[in-house]
């Protein structure tokens, strides 16, 4: 009776994906996208598995997030397709057989696009958005939508229709917005990346909330095709990573200039970084951006300027970025007027009840009223397209001033000048990459820092437009020497543990190529549909044949050896042989010729 109860207990407090989840040699809770597809070369896994073993964490762990909004149901069977194309030698890129979850905002063929309005819960695409046609080209597998701040309005939390996201650390507390679901998913490992979409802060908060890589790249070097817009004028897809290598991958794949991104610094010697002192430490400026900073985010980012200085860059403090009259400029730049328009044309290549903005405005399956928006249909905008265009080459003008004065290269800060807050709190985040980057159509890169308590904290870089690279080269360096441990929410540890002897075999399949090679491959691909009995046996037979192996090449090169001291030793005598007869020749030699001379004479 006593074990009945126990065998009870454990049901009510894990589910069953966790007792009965499938297994792997590897733990994909601590592996970027490169160690991904070299664990796939080397049959560590396949697409398929890769996909089984995220849908089982998702259906585990999801319930408690909120993170996922609809799950693609052909996910596996594209994997197959991928497998079969990796076997006959056809992989196509880095991202091949790679699953990925993308923001409901952005189109993907078989799966609503709602920007997390139940209203538009069958708006279905005629074709995929063009980041998600490059992602499927190069061989990545879209395996679920991401659940976001409803129309991405708000960058303090993800709220929708569809519910709240949690945090990835603590589900009482914000994952920010408007890309939250994105950005919890990969922290919790449910896909390997994601794709949200950035109009003021949208990507760089949630993902630095949850320990993660957020690029916001130049405004039109992503394709917005096949996205519901929200400011035309600043909306753009960015990219939530683990590493700042994968993040690099995703964007060399996505770009419509089509540029490889790679990382290709080795130390920060020669950078000349600048480093607002009114977003690190704050003043007591009545600009909420200038105020002043949390006190544990102020050491914490201190800490991390002070290694970018270790790692060889220059870093020059400045006062101020922005004063009231620039940050009035910043403010008075982003409007929703355009939603309206942006989203009638949007429409138009999607199948669903809502053909119109005015008709999405009257239906039910909102938790925001669109009214207000109305207002900006058919051109009507209360602002003047031209009067923006002034200001924002105003504020652009400024930025460039700055770097040019300073000869800067980055300019840094914390992603967040404000503790993360809890859920329905009323709390607001202070990011100061909102009135930065997001104004002019320039580049902005968070990267994990550190933890303060329980909680992700991000430093953000910023550069001039186009200089993404520069970014990735820069948070490259400073990822290695901050040292941080991939991330992967200690709420969602992984559903199987990897035996001792699985490490002991993996060790010796990698030493070298040999007879063993291929069965070893064989046993690794067919781990997860066998008994934990079978694959000990087979493991340990397989390395006992390693052993074996290993003391006949040991004997092999005793043998070698052997033969090599005999073959010196031989080459020795002979030497000595050789050198002793044309010493005895020569002494002959003379005799004869001594001799020959008395008997002549």
């Amino acid at each position: 009776m006593k074990l009945v109860k126990i065998a009870f207990i454990l049901f009510l407090f894990f589910p069953m994906s966790v007792l009965a989840s499938t297994k792997a040699v590897v733990d994909i809770t601590s592996m970027s996208i490169t160690e991904l597809a070299d664990a796939l070369d080397k049959g560590y896994l396949t697409s398929e598995l890769l996909v089984t073993l995220y849908l089982e964490r998702i259906e585990a762990y999801d319930n408690e997030f909120n993170a996922i909004h609809t799950i693609n149901e052909n996910a596996l069977e594209e994997a197959r397709a991928l497998d079969e194309e990796r076997e006959n030698g056809q992989v196509r890129s880095l991202l091949h057989g790679i699953p990925i979850v993308v923001k409901t905002n952005i189109d993907v063929t078989g799966l609503p696009t709602t920007a997390g309005a139940k209203a538009l819960s069958d708006n279905m695409p005629l074709e995929d958005a063009t980041v998600i046609q490059k992602l499927k080209e190069a061989g990545a597998i879209i395996l679920a939508s991401t659940n976001m701040s409803e129309f991405a309005f708000s960058a303090g939390n993800s709220n929708s229709s569809y519910g709240t996201v949690k945090n990835a650390f603590n589900t009482s507390y914000t994952p920010y917005g408007s890309s939250g679901g994105s950005a919890v998913a990969v922290a919790t490992s449910f896909a390997a990346a994601s794709l949200g979409t950035d109009t003021n802060s949208s990507v760089r908060l949630p993902a630095a909330a949850a320990g993660l890589v957020g690029m916001r790249p130049s405004l039109g070097l992503v394709s917005t095709n096949g996205v519901i817009p929200y400011d035309v004028t600043r909306d753009t897809v960015g990219v939530i990573s683990k590493t700042v290598e994968d993040n690099a991958i995703i964007l060399s794949t996505i770009n419509e200039e089509e540029k490889e991104y790679t990382p290709n610094l080795d130390s920060l010697e020669g950078i000349k970084i600048g480093v607002i002192n009114s977003y690190l430490e704050g003043n007591d400026s009545s600009l909420r951006i200038n105020g002043k900073t949390d006190e544990d985010i102020y050491k914490l980012a201190s800490e991390k300027v002070a290694l970018l200085e270790e790692a060889g860059a220059e870093i020059i403090h400045i006062d101020e970025l922005l004063n009231s009259y620039y940050y009035s400029l910043a403010t008075s730049t982003m409007s929703g007027d355009s939603f309206c328009d942006g989203f009638n044309e949007y429409i138009k290549g999607t199948v669903g009840s809502i053909r119109s903005f005015r008709s999405l405005s009257q239906a039910n399956g909102k938790i925001y009223s669109l009214s207000g928006y109305l207002s900006g249909c058919n051109d009507a905008w209360t602002y003047d397209a031209s009067t923006v265009a002034s200001k924002k080459e105003i504020f652009e003008n400024h930025i460039l001033e700055i770097f040019q004065e300073y000869d800067l290269d980055l300019i840094v800060y914390p992603t967040t000048k404000n503790k993360v807050f809890t859920l329905n709190s009323g709390g607001s985040v202070n990011g100061p990459g909102s009135f930065l980057g997001s104004v002019i159509g320039y580049p902005s890169l968070t990267v994990p820092m550190g933890y303060i308590d329980e909680f992700s904290y991000g430093l953000e870089f910023f550069s001039k437009k186009g200089e993404e690279n520069l970014l990735y080269s820069v948070a490259n360096i400073f990822e290695k020497v901050n040292d941080l441990e991939v991330t992967n929410s200690s709420l969602t540890p992984s559903l199987y543990e990897i035996p001792e002897y699985i490490n002991i075999l993996k060790t010796y399949y990698e030493k070298e190529e040999n007879e063993l090679t291929a069965k070893t491959k064989t046993f690794f691909l067919n781990y997860s549909i066998k008994s934990d009995e079978e694959n000990e046996k087979q493991a340990q037979s397989l390395i006992e044949e390693y052993q074996i192996l290993e003391q006949e090449a040991l004997k092999q090169e005793n043998s070698n050896s052997l033969l090599n001291v005999f073959l010196v030793i031989l080459f020795l005598l002979i030497t000595i042989s050789t050198m002793l007869f044309i010493l005895i020749y020569r002494l002959l030699s003379q005799k004869i010729k001594s001799l020959y001379i008395k008997i002549k004479k």
